[in-house]
């Protein structure tokens, strides 16, 4: 799960930034909770005694009292890599601000676009699953997901094909859906999940892959593969 902390001691903008964040992760299909913090203080507290763990923090810099740079000082003082998205209403702090290795500097007010690709951005550098594991009797298999090109379900099970071998694992299709990042990976048959990183055309009867490998595309599958093939190439360009 994605955990963000946003932190804003205005009400109104720290209510925003929650809605914005939740929105955009609940539309890319993201699993992740959002933390509202009023201060520095009390974020900085849940942090220190180990009460929170979060993959991102959203830091308003100009807050009374601790500030959200102040707080980015100290976790980079003992080495935390957390990553940090800064927000504030002035450029003032654009130059410092850059020392503690923010993912994003954003000027409020945040515009949607911005925030969804630093959301993106982060989610993507630093959290997305490079291997994937399958369980095969008392055996575990660690697989790049680069290299699987599709899944296909057959004879009660999965079949893996990858770039140069294939792989068969006693789950089902819909099951190896759940295991596999639903950001690259979409239905495109009763039968068949497919990796957007391998498309190279999608028509309406065949999804054509790299070396020219075609697999079927069903009916009512078509307009959903084709739209989350756009947004794919969209977000990966």
């Amino acid at each position: 799960m994605y955990r963000l902390a946003v932190c804003d001691d205005e009400r109104a903008t720290l209510e925003e930034l929650c809605a914005l964040c939740d929105q955009i992760l609940t539309q890319a299909e993201v699993e992740h909770e959002i933390v509202p913090f009023s201060s520095a203080q009390d974020l900085s507290a849940a942090l220190s005694a180990g009460r929170e763990r979060f993959d991102l923090l959203c830091l308003d810099i100009c807050m009374d009292g601790k500030t959200g740079m102040e707080l980015a000082h100290e976790l980079r003082a003992r080495d935390d890599q957390i990553s940090i998205l800064f927000v504030s209403g002035s450029d003032d702090y654009l130059r410092e601000g850059y020392s503690v290795r923010p993912i994003q500097y954003l000027s409020k007010p945040i515009q949607r676009e911005e925030l969804e690709r630093a959301l993106r951005g982060d989610l993507k550098l630093n959290h997305s699953p490079r291997v994937v594991t399958f369980r095969q009797r008392h055996r575990t298999f660690a697989l790049p997901i680069a290299d699987i090109l599709y899944v296909e379900s057959r004879d009660h099970g999965i079949c893996l094909h990858l770039a140069r071998e294939d792989r068969t694992f006693p789950i089902s299709l819909t099951e190896a859906e759940r295991i596999l990042p639903q950001d690259q990976f979409c239905r495109c048959h009763n039968s068949f999940l497919v990796n957007m990183a391998a498309i190279t055309e999608i028509s309406r009867s065949y999804v054509t892959l790299c070396g020219d490998r075609a697999i079927p595309i069903g009916r009512r599958y078509y307009e959903q593969a084709q739209s989350r093939f756009i947004r794919y190439l969209n977000e990966n360009s």
